[in-house]
């Protein structure tokens, strides 16, 4: 397995190189990262050279918002259809399903199409930066949130999409590109959630204590990681829970609270407005234990994967009840303890499996709502909050650099799914390959064989 170096390297022609791209949840946010390999055996070492970040044209997050929301719709349909005629549903002599997603896959392939030029810029801005060459890179990996359909009349099983065209790419940069790292677990009946958790163990596992990464993203999650100073093989003890929905019902709560003005809230500034409603918290929960996953449609969920209800069943459900009517503020200042409360609580049931003393980092985008951080810092008093800039990674694109560790280790032939995590069928390597130029691909299988 390989383990984390923390310091610079310095140009070698001894390392191998790998880029990660990974584009944030909501398509926000472009992360690139350089890493160095130094060889594809087991202790190597994985070494951080350089990573940074880009926000995303508001043409693509919101073209990615409209898209999710059409193929939520859709599915929606096709679920009422399914009910309403169970064997009409399985015919395949219908072009319904053609018909129904000609619209989608448009957006989609211009979506791609847009993305793919981004990225392109993005790497040469990465390798502008460094003294590393184009012709030393083994493998370009890339990551994007997807997004997920089926075939309405086939039965089929859920498909995912990537935002990002691998084989385009390749093409583009005359490097080799892995991605599919999601639909390879997926494929293996896994869940595809969590990919990242063998790079998390690699690149924060090297201290003498445990530590515990709790992820503010769109979902509130957390990764546990045990100490491979102590233990080289403690990546068969990470764990991993998603425990409640953050940054969609946030952001989702800020625009009903704005009238559609804004979707962030900037630093907390609305929800410290709000009042905590216990009535409202008390419903919240109780509308969760009544409905479990199997009991909802598939729109409230960001992905099939995901056991965590999205924005849209929380507002429904408080929508639906006529009998309870509360401020836009203190709805959204509600949220903010719904969503630490329920983390605090999530690891508390959870302590046997963390040996002491452990550190918690925190990080995601929702970490600088203030009164969530006062709010999470008040509920693990004494921890204190350790963040990623401690361990030497840039706090919005440390993503990116598991991206390309998960790239090395496709590279190095190495299994980075985590079947008791992810309940995936067996052990397997993620991800697929798109050649580049002959040069490019020889340096791959090289690195491969070395």
């Amino acid at each position: 397995m390989f383990f984390f170096k923390n310091k610079t390297p310095v140009a070698s022609p001894s390392l191998h190189w790998f880029i990660g791209v990974h584009i944030s949840s909501q398509a926000r946010k472009l992360e690139t990262a350089l890493v160095g390999v130094e060889a594809a055996r087991p202790g190597a070492g994985v070494l951080l050279q350089k990573n940074m970040s880009f926000d995303l044209p508001e043409e693509i997050f919101t073209a990615f918002d409209e898209l999710r929301a059409q193929l939520d719709d859709e599915r929606e349909e096709t679920n009422e259809r399914k009910d309403s005629a169970p064997d009409a549903s399985r015919s395949r002599d219908s072009d319904a399903f053609f018909t129904d997603a000609s619209s989608d896959l448009t957006q989609l392939f211009q979506l791609r199409v847009m993305l793919t030029t981004l990225q392109v810029e993005a790497i040469e801005a990465l390798l502008a930066e460094t003294d590393v060459r184009r012709d030393e890179i083994v493998a370009v990996a890339i990551n994007d949130p997807g997004v997920w359909t089926r075939a309405a009349d086939w039965d089929a099983p859920p498909t995912r999409y990537g935002l990002a065209d691998g084989a385009l790419l390749a093409e583009k940069t005359g490097l080799n590109v892995v991605d599919g790292f999601v639909g390879k677990d997926w494929a293996t009946d896994g869940r595809g959630l969590p990919v990242f958790a063998l790079p998390y163990w690699i690149l924060l596992g090297g201290s003498e204590r445990d530590r515990l990464l709790i992820d503010l993203g769109e979902t509130a999650r957390w990764t546990y990681i045990p100490s491979s100073a102590v233990d080289k093989k403690s990546w068969t003890r990470v764990s991993f829970q998603e425990v409640a929905p953050c940054g969609s019902l946030l952001n989702a709560l800020t625009e009903a609270t704005t009238k559609g003005e804004s979707k962030l809230d900037v630093g907390g500034r609305l929800s410290v407005q709000g009042s905590r409603s216990a009535e409202l918290l008390d419903f919240w929960r109780e509308a969760r234990r009544a409905r479990g996953k199997d009991a909802l449609p598939p729109r409230y969920f960001s992905s099939p994967h995901s056991a965590t209800p999205a924005a849209p069943f929380y507002l429904e459900a408080l929508q639906k009840d006529e009998s309870r009517r509360f401020n836009a503020l203190d709805a959204l200042c509600t949220a903010v303890h719904y969503i630490a409360e329920s983390i605090a609580e999530n690891v508390e049931s959870n302590a046997s499996r963390f040996n002491e003393p452990f550190d918690v980092v925190l990080t995601g985008a929702a970490k600088q709502n203030g009164l969530l951080f006062n709010r999470l810092s008040a509920l693990f008093t004494p921890r204190q909050f350790h963040s990623l800039d401690e361990f030497g990674f840039l706090e919005d694109s440390f993503d990116a650099v598991a991206v390309a560790t998960l790239g090395a280790l496709f590279a190095a032939g190495v299994p980075a799914s985590l079947p008791r995590l992810t309940g995936a069928a067996r052990e397997s390597l993620l991800g697929r390959v798109s050649p580049g130029t002959p040069e490019n691909w020889k340096r791959f299988w090289q690195f491969r064989l070395a």
